[in-house]
C-alpha cells in the first residue's frame, strides 16, 4: 500500500500532461456551458417559446363551461410545470403563471406576483413584487380574451436552477472523464517514445563516456534538448582532456627536479656527520619518496583514464600476477608480511599488459600498506560465474560499507585512516578495470580486512 501511495504522490510528466488535458477540457466545457446558460438566463426558453402558452389557452378555452374542473386541471398543470422546471417546491425558485380572462384573474400559481402585469404583450420584462425579481412574458390568445403570464426567477438563482434541471449540460463531462483517461495516457506514452530512447541511452552510459548522444530524434523539441546535451558533453570532454593533459605534463615536469633533489640530498648525507642532521636529511628523502610516488601515481592515473587505442592482446593473468608478486616481495618482507598465491589453472585474458601491471601493483601495494606487520595477504585467481576472478585479501582495518563507493574517487581517503597515501590507488584500479570491461567490488575478507574482487571477461585463447 505504501508503494502504491508513493507512486501516486511521485510527480510524473505523463500524469501532469493528462491532468493538464483534462483541466483544459473542463475549462472549455465550463466556458461553453456558461455561455449556453447565460443565454438561457437572458431569454429563458420556456418564456420565449409558445407551446406552454398554447397548452394553457386550449385548457382554459375548452373547459370554460366547467370552472371547477378547469381549476383542478390548472393546479395539476402548475405542479407538473414546476417539476419540469427544476425549482423544487419553493415558489420563489420555481416557475409560476397567472391566467386572466377579460382582465380578471381566473387562476394563479401559489405565491405568484398577482399584482404585477406586463405592459406589452409578447415581450420579456423584468418585474418586482414583494422584494423579489421576476422575468415575465404575457401572451393573449388569438381566439379569446384569455391572457397567460409566465414568471421565472431572475438573477443568480436561475443559473443554479438551470444547472440542476438540465443535467445533460454536466453529465457528458462526467461520463467522458473515465473514458478519456486511457486514450490520453496511451497517446502520451506513444508520443514520448523518442524521449524514452534518449533517456535509455543516457542511462546505459558509463560516467567516463562523454561522447555525443547517438539517439538524435527528428522532433524539434527533443532535438533542441539533445543538441544542448551534446554541447554540454563536448565542453565537459574538453575540460576533462585539458585537466588530464595538465596533470600529466605537471607530473612529467616534477619527476626531473624530484630525482635531482634526491641525488643531491643523498650526496649531502655522505658529508654530514651529525646524527640530527642525518635524521633531517633522511626525512627529506622520505618526503621526496612520497612526492615521487604521488607523481608516478598521477601518471598512472592519466594513463589508466586514457582510452585504449591499441587492440587488446592475450595476457597470461596467472603468470603476470606471479611476476608482480615476486617484484613486490621485498616491500612485503620489509614489514614481515607473507604473500600467498593460489591459482587453479593458467588463465589468459584480453588486455593491455602495462595497464594490468598497474592494476595488480596497486592492489598488492595497498594490501601491504594497510596490513599489520606480520600479517598475511592472499591472492586468488580462478574461473567463476563465467569470469576470470582476481581476489586480493588482507587483514587490515578494511573500508566501512558506507565509504566503499567513494574510495574509487580520485584523492578520496577514509577520514579515520592514519596511514599516509595519495587516494589514487583504487581509482587507478577502477579505471583500468573499466577499460577492460571488468568490474571491481569491495567486501570484507575472512580475517576482517578488505577483499578486492576484479572480474575480467573470460575468454579462451588457443
Amino acid at each position: 500500500m505504501q508503494n502504491v501511495w508513493y507512486h501516486l504522490r511521485r510527480p510524473t510528466l505523463v500524469r501532469r500532461i493528462i491532468i493538464a488535458q483534462l483541466l483544459l477540457l473542463t475549462l472549455l466545457w465550463c466556458l461553453f456551458l456558461t455561455f449556453i446558460l447565460w443565454e438561457d438566463l437572458r431569454s429563458p426558453p420556456i418564456l420565449t417559446g409558445s407551446h406552454t402558452y398554447d397548452t394553457l389557452f386550449t385548457l382554459v378555452e375548452r373547459m370554460d363551461a366547467h370552472p371547477q374542473d378547469r381549476t383542478a386541471v390548472l393546479v395539476a398543470f402548475s405542479k407538473a410545470l414546476r417539476e419540469g422546471y427544476g425549482g423544487g417546491e419553493d415558489p420563489a425558485l420555481s416557475i409560476n403563471f397567472i391566467v386572466r380572462k377579460n382582465n380578471a384573474i381566473i387562476f394563479s400559481s401559489p405565491d405568484a406576483p398577482t399584482g404585477v402585469t406586463n405592459t406589452r404583450f409578447g415581450e420579456m420584462q423584468r418585474v418586482q413584487s414583494d422584494g423579489r425579481t421576476w422575468t415575465s412574458r404575457t401572451l393573449k390568445s388569438a381566439h379569446s380574451d384569455v391572457e397567460v403570464t409566465l414568471f421565472t426567477p431572475a438573477g443568480g438563482w436561475n443559473f443554479f436552477i438551470y444547472l440542476n434541471s438540465r443535467g445533460y449540460y454536466i453529465l457528458p463531462l462526467l461520463v467522458c472523464f473515465p473514458f478519456l483517461l486511457f486514450p490520453a495516457w496511451l497517446s502520451i506514452r506513444i508520443a514520448m517514445r523518442p524521449w524514452n530512447k534518449v533517456v535509455n541511452e543516457i542511462t546505459l552510459r558509463t560516467p567516463d563516456d562523454l561522447s555525443p548522444l547517438k539517439a538524435v530524434p527528428g522532433h524539434r523539441e527533443l532535438r533542441q534538448m539533445v543538441d544542448a546535451i551534446n554541447d554540454f558533453l563536448a565542453r565537459v570532454r574538453e575540460s576533462a582532456e585539458r585537466e588530464r593533459v595538465f596533470i600529466a605534463d605537471a607530473a612529467h615536469e616534477l619527476r626531473t627536479p624530484l630525482a635531482a633533489m634526491r641525488i643531491n640530498v643523498e650526496a649531502l648525507q655522505s658529508w654530514v656527520i651529525s646524527e640530527s642532521q642525518q635524521e633531517l636529511l633522511a626525512g627529506v628523502i622520505r618526503s621526496n619518496s612520497r612526492a615521487a610516488r604521488l607523481v608516478n601515481q598521477l601518471l598512472l592515473m592519466m594513463h589508466s583514464e586514457a582510452r585504449i587505442d591499441t587492440e587488446m592482446e592475450p595476457v597470461p593473468l596467472t603468470t603476470l600476477i606471479q611476476e608482480r608478486m615476486a617484484e613486490l616481495e621485498p616491500l612485503a618482507s620489509a614489514r614481515r608480511i607473507e604473500l600467498e598465491f593460489f591459482a587453479e589453472d593458467d588463465i589468459w585474458i584480453p588486455g593491455v599488459r602495462e595497464r594490468l601491471v598497474s592494476l595488480i601493483d596497486n592492489l598488492i601495494e595497498n594490501a601491504v600498506k594497510y596490513s599489520p606487520e606480520g600479517g598475511r595477504i592472499q591472492v586468488d585467481v580462478c574461473i567463476a560465474d563465467g569470469f576470470a576472478r582476481l581476489r586480493v585479501s588482507d587483514a587490515g582495518p578494511g573500508i566501512p560499507v558506507e565509504l566503499r563507493e567513494r574510495v574509487f574517487d580520485r584523492f578520496f581517503r577514509d577520514p579515520n585512516q592514519v596511514q599516509s597515501g595519495s587516494g589514487l590507488g583504487l581509482a587507478i584500479v577502477k579505471a583500468v578495470a573499466q577499460q577492460h570491461n571488468s568490474s571491481v567490488n569491495l567486501s570484507t575478507s575472512a580475517e576482517g580486512g578488505l577483499m578486492v574482487t576484479v572480474d575480467f571477461p573470460n575468454r579462451t585463447f588457443c
